[in-house]
């Protein structure tokens, strides 16, 4: 299974988008065209992600639906809990695990510290994932990773 791994874009603080809550923040303009030019640089490696799993914070539903306005999964985006940052990365590997049998590529749309720590754990370290970055990952099946390429903004 190719899984793809991408940090929401940049996005606004709470003063700057006029919200109460850290779940609410909108991604910044900035953030939607990095995660459109990263999404166009998945397609030209020839991914065809079959669906997007993202975090149910505002950002990276937003990043979410940019991605997709792009890949065009055919199974859409889901809404996904565990990608909400407040498991471990591990914890998070296991679940994701659990929903992608019989999959071929998906995209996993989270914050850090998770994203990080889950791509450390199936690798053993973890390269800079920036806002809008991009991790493609082997995942065979026996759960071990190799690291195909990352790239961010």
């Amino acid at each position: 299974m190719k899984l793809y791994v991408l940090r929401h874009g940049i996005s606004l603080n709470l003063s700057e988008a006029k919200v109460s809550t850290d779940a609410e923040r909108p991604l910044a303009e900035t953030g939607r065209e990095d995660i459109r030019a990263i999404a166009r640089h998945l397609l030209n490696q020839g991914a065809s992600v079959e669906v997007i799993f993202c975090s149910p914070l505002r950002r990276a539903r937003e990043t979410a639906e940019e991605a997709a306005t792009i890949l065009k999964p055919n199974k859409g985006i889901t809404v996904f809990e565990p990608l909400s940052n407040k498991i471990p990365g591990s914890a998070l590997f296991d679940c994701v695990q659990k929903i992608a049998t019989k999959m071929s590529e998906l995209l996993l749309v989270g914050h850090q510290p998770q994203l990080g720590e889950m791509v450390a754990h199936v690798l053993g370290s973890s390269p800079d994932i920036r806002p809008g970055g991009l991790v493609a990952l082997e995942i065979g099946n026996d759960g071990k990773a190799v690291l195909l390429w990352h790239k961010n903004p």
